[in-house]
């Protein structure tokens, strides 16, 4: 059984196996690995039967990936880099978020106006060694502070509790990825968002990651995994958001909110799932096809080696091939984008 770790942990299970991958609670934005290849049946076309899993933060998956316990992560890069930098024997093969879909917010109504006026306050972050607070340490070790004296961090997840520690001052900003602001402005939060340099221009932000010994053994199972991601990826570009949220919750009924009518949980996972196509590069992706489904650039990989490496979360830099293979590439960009568009603009759940 392969096995995924991460903010997410899918289990695939090529139909002689399985296997598996692990995250925390999934909505919609998180279709191209989740629902999507699930309830559409990219999964199943490619021989996978998929678990997923949900985990405390990417350094959580990442010892399920290295103990054996998991085949696959899914998560912020920041956990890949830190993995290798711990010895662990993994790579990215697909990237599906090119651009940095971290920020730093802060109420809008409150006294901080400046990221500058963070320095010596309490923020707020999903978990304490996920992604986003290794990359948020790395951005305020590259503003010449010093992360572990100069601010607090507390863990206060990616739901709901996290907008009441803003609101009730136990934070004074919060570190969240782009799905859970949309949740929190659509319960009312308005926010002021910082997103210092570099982290305004990073990329390689999010892969789908395994073992060496995997991309070296079971080839075929990754660039099948890759491929059914790729097509998910179209689907959440092309797809009536409504029936990719009425796929979401059949594949995933108890992750549905409570207390909100169906056309609020309609509205909301829009939100959610916007907000993720906006750091996607979709248009140039899946409709333009002047960047390739899955990839990224050395520069890219390196842009977040140099910036980890500077704040101190890793201690050994790699060449960008010690992070990401681009093997499998090609066989991501193979499948039929124009007729997967038309069946997206067609899809009923």
């Amino acid at each position: 059984m392969p096995h995924i770790t991460g903010w997410r942990v899918m289990r695939m299970i090529p139909r002689a196996g399985s296997s598996a991958l692990s995250a925390p609670a999934c909505p919609t934005a998180d279709g191209f690995f989740a629902s999507i290849p699930i309830g559409a049946g990219f999964y199943a076309q490619e021989g996978l039967d998929v678990e997923i899993q949900t985990v405390a933060g990417s350094s959580a998956a990442v010892n399920l990936l290295a103990n054996g316990r998991a085949q696959f992560t899914t998560h912020g890069t920041a956990g890949l880099f830190t993995g290798v930098d711990k010895g662990v024997p993994m790579k990215g093969f697909i990237c599906q978020i090119p651009d940095y879909f971290i920020s730093i917010a802060v109420d809008r109504a409150g006294p901080i106006q400046t990221f500058d006026q963070l320095k010596g306050k309490t923020i707020g972050v999903p978990a304490m060694a996920g992604s986003p607070m290794i990359v948020t340490k790395s951005v305020m070790s590259a503003h010449g502070w010093d992360p572990d004296k100069d601010v607090q961090f507390l863990a206060v997840g990616t739901g709901l509790p996290a907008l009441d520690a803003l609101r009730r001052g136990r934070v004074e900003a919060l570190v969240a990825f782009d799905a859970p602001f949309a949740l929190f402005e659509f319960n009312g939060g308005d926010f002021r968002y910082f997103r210092p340099p570099p982290m305004s221009t990073l990329g390689f932000a999010h892969t789908t990651n395994t073992l060496v010994s995997t991309l070296e053994k079971e080839p075929e199972m990754v660039a099948g995994l890759g491929r059914a991601m790729a097509k998910a990826i179209v689907y959440m570009a092309a797809a009536p958001s409504e029936e990719l949220t009425k796929l979401h919750f059949k594949v995933f009924p108890a992750t549905r909110p409570t207390g909100l009518s169906d056309d609020q949980v309609t509205r909301l996972d829009a939100l959610r799932l916007k907000a993720r196509l906006a750091f996607m590069r979709i248009q140039k992706r899946v409709f333009d096809r002047t960047e390739r489904l899955g990839d990224a650039t050395d520069a890219e990989v390196e842009g977040q080696r140099d910036l980890l490496k500077l704040g101190n979360e890793i201690q050994n830099p790699q060449p960008a091939s010690a992070y990401f293979t681009r093997q499998f590439v090609d066989a991501f960009n193979q499948i039929d984008i124009p007729r997967l568009i038309e069946e997206a603009k067609a899809f009923r759940a």
